[in-house]
């Protein structure tokens, strides 16, 4: 009977093992399990984006012309 108290010590032990991994990776936010369950929150970022417009250099006014005579 010592065989198969010894059986149930070790299942009961890896049974134990199992559920604290499984605890401790929940609550792990490194782990996969934890970045799988829980909700990511969302990134806010605050940046702001600026448009520069560029006005065309003024063009400089034709000098009047003396009309030719012929």
């Amino acid at each position: 009977m010592s065989g198969f108290g010894a059986t149930v010590a070790i299942g009961v032990t890896i049974f134990v093992v199992f559920i604290a991994t499984i605890i401790i990776c929940f609550t792990c936010s490194c782990c996969c399990l934890y970045k799988m369950c829980c909700p990511q929150r969302p990134v806010v970022t605050n940046t702001t984006t600026t448009t520069v417009v560029h006005a065309p250099y003024p063009q400089p006014q034709p000098q009047p012309v003396a009309p030719s005579y012929p």
